[in-house]
C-alpha cells in the first residue's frame, strides 16, 4: 500500500475514532450539569497527564524501532512492554505518595481511580504504533475504534443511569482493566519473538532514544495541559467545562496531523539511509498536506464558532466560542510539525528544549492573562506557547540539516494554500441562501467554501494538491472498475 493510501486510511481511522470521542461531550453535557461535566473532564485531564508520564514515549518509539529492526518486531515489542511496566509502576507510586503527603491537594478524590486507570490504560497499549510501523492501518482502526466505542458506551451508560461522577469514573477504570486483560492475551497469542534474531544492545538503544523522547513528551504534555490545570485550580470545574468545549475539536485536528506524521516518520527513517534529500522532500510534502487539510478547518470554525458551540452544546457553553476561535491559531501552528525530521535522525533532545520553552512561556502568560480574561486568557497563553515551541523546533531543524528556513519549508506552496483558504472565505459571507435556518445556511456556505478552496488549489497549481487530486482520481477509477 502506497504512502498516500496509508495516510488517508490512517487519517480516516483516527478521525472515525475521535469522531466517537466527539460524541461523548455532546451526550454528557445533556446528562450532567456544567459542574458535573467539569468534574468528569478534570478526571480525564489527570488521566491524560498520568498516561503521558507513565508511557514516557516508549510505545510510540515503535515507529522508529520497528522500522530500524524489521527482522525482530516482536522482540522490540516485548522490550517496550517491560520498560512501560517499569515506568508506569514508578509513576503510579509517585502519584500515590505525593498526593498522600499533600493531603489530597494534588488530585483530590481521584487518587485511587487515577492510579488504577494509569496502570490499566498504559500497559500493553502499543498496538496502534506497532501496526502503523508494520503498515497495517486497518488493524489500527479495529483496535482504536473498538476501544473507544467500548469506553464511551460504558461511560455514557453510567451517566444516563446514575448521573453520578464517581460511578462514571470507576466505569472508565473498569473498561480499561478489561482492555489490559484482552491485550495480554493477544500478545501471548501473536508473539513470535522466539523465532526472531536478538537485538544487539536493546536496553541501551531504547534508553538512548526513549529518555529524551519521554522527557520531551512529558514536557509537551505540560505545555499542552498547564492551561487546563490552571483553569481548574484558579477558576474551578465550571471554567474547565467551558475551556474543554473550546478545545473539543483538538483530537480531530491532532488525528489529521499525526496520521501524516506517523506514516511519514518510518518512511523518512528508511529514506534517510539512502539520501537525506529524499527524506526531507517527503517531510516537506507532509507540511503542505497538513496545510491543505487544516487551513480551511481554521477558517470555517473561526467563522462559525458561536453557532457551533451554542447549537451543539447549548447556551450555557456560549463563553467557549471565543476560546474556540483562539484555538484556531493553534490549528494553523499544528501544520508546521518539525518533530519528524528531527526524530528521523534520532535527534530528540531539541524536542525537550522546545517543550521547556513552551511550558515556561505558557505558565508566565497564564499568570498574567487568566486574572484578566478568564478562560479566553488561558487559551491565549496556550496559543503563544505553541508558537514558541514551533520556533525552537524550527531553529533546531535548521541546525540539524544545516539549511536555512527558506530551504527547509516549502513557503511557495504554503503561501498558495493560505491564499486559497482566505480567498475562499468570501463564500462564507455570501453563499448562505436567505430564509433558511442558520445551521443549514452555514453548512451550505461551508460546502461552497470547500469547493472554491479546491478549485483555487488547482488553479494555483499547488504540487501537493495536484498529487492528492491524481491519487483521488486513481482511487475512484479503481473503485469503479472493481465495481463494474
Amino acid at each position: 500500500m502506497g504512502i498516500a493510501n496509508r495516510v488517508v486510511l490512517l487519517a480516516l481511522t483516527r478521525i472515525a475514532s475521535y469522531g466517537l470521542m466527539f460524541l461523548s461531550p455532546l451526550v454528557l453535557v445533556r446528562l450532567l450539569s456544567v459542574e458535573q461535566f467539569g468534574q468528569y473532564r478534570e478526571f480525564l485531564l489527570y488521566v491524560g497527564i498520568m498516561q503521558t508520564l507513565a508511557a514516557f514515549s516508549i510505545p510510540d518509539s515503535l515507529l522508529y524501532f520497528v522500522a530500524a529492526h524489521p527482522e525482530s518486531p516482536w522482540r522490540v515489542v516485548k522490550h517496550s512492554a517491560v520498560l512501560t511496566l517499569a515506568s508506569s509502576g514508578a509513576m503510579t507510586a509517585v502519584l500515590i505518595i505525593t498526593d498522600t503527603l499533600a493531603h489530597g491537594a494534588l488530585v483530590g478524590p481521584y487518587r485511587w481511580p487515577l492510579a488504577v486507570s494509569t496502570l490499566c490504560a498504559t500497559n500493553l497499549d502499543f498496538w496502534e504504533w506497532f501496526w502503523v510501523a508494520r503498515r497495517r492501518p486497518a488493524a489500527v482502526f479495529a483496535y482504536s475504534a473498538g476501544r473507544l466505542f467500548a469506553r464511551l458506551s460504558v461511560v455514557i451508560a453510567a451517566a444516563a443511569l446514575t448521573h453520578d461522577v464517581r460511578v462514571i469514573v470507576w466505569s472508565f477504570v473498569g473498561i480499561e482493566g478489561v482492555r489490559l486483560a484482552l491485550s495480554a492475551f493477544a500478545l501471548w497469542w501473536f508473539d513470535r519473538s522466539s523465532a526472531e534474531p536478538p537485538l544487539a544492545h536493546p536496553w541501551r538503544e531504547f534508553l538512548n532514544f526513549c529518555v529524551p523522547g519521554g522527557i520531551a513528551a512529558a514536557l509537551q504534555m505540560v505545555s499542552r495541559n498547564v492551561s487546563n490545570v490552571a483553569v481548574v485550580k484558579l477558576i474551578g470545574s465550571v471554567g474547565l467545562a467551558q475551556y474543554a468545549i473550546g478545545r473539543f475539536g483538538e483530537p480531530i485536528v491532532l488525528a489529521l496531523r499525526n496520521s501524516i506524521s506517523s506514516v511519514v516518520l518510518p518512511e523518512m527513517v528508511h529514506r534517510d539511509r539512502i539520501a537525506r534529500e529524499r527524506s526531507l522532500a517527503l517531510w516537506q510534502q507532509a507540511l503542505v498536506a497538513n496545510a491543505i487539510f487544516l487551513f480551511p478547518v481554521a477558517v470555517l470554525v473561526a467563522w462559525n464558532a458561536h453557532l457551533l458551540v451554542t447549537t451543539l452544546f447549548g447556551a450555557d457553553y456560549a463563553p467557549a466560542a471565543s476560546v474556540l476561535q483562539l484555538y484556531m491559531l493553534v490549528v494553523v501552528r499544528e501544520c508546521f510539525d518539525f518533530s519528524p525530521p528531527l526524530r528521523a535522525v534520532g535527534s530528540t533532545r531539541p524536542i525537550v528544549v522546545s517543550n521547556i520553552a513552551s511550558a515556561a512561556t505558557c505558565a508566565a502568560a497564564l499568570f498574567l492573562l487568566i486574572p484578566r480574561y478568564g478562560v479566553a486568557g488561558a487559551m491565549a497563553a496556550y496559543v503563544l506557547a505553541s508558537f514558541v515551541d514551533a520556533a525552537v523546533l524550527a531553529v533546531a531543524t535548521m541546525a540539524t540539516y544545516r539549511a536555512r528556513l527558506r530551504r527547509l519549508v516549502p513557503w511557495a506552496s504554503l503561501a498558495k494554500v493560505g491564499f486559497a483558504a482566505l480567498a475562499a472565505g468570501i463564500a462564507l459571507a455570501g453563499a448562505a441562501p436567505p430564509g433558511v435556518p442558520a445551521m443549514l445556511g452555514d453548512a451550505i456556505a461551508a460546502v461552497v467554501y470547500l469547493a472554491i478552496f479546491a478549485v483555487l488549489l488547482m488553479l494555483l497549481r499547488v504540487p501537493e494538491a495536484l498529487l492528492l487530486a491524481g491519487w483521488l482520481r486513481r482511487t475512484v477509477s479503481g473503485i469503479v472498475v472493481r465495481g463494474v
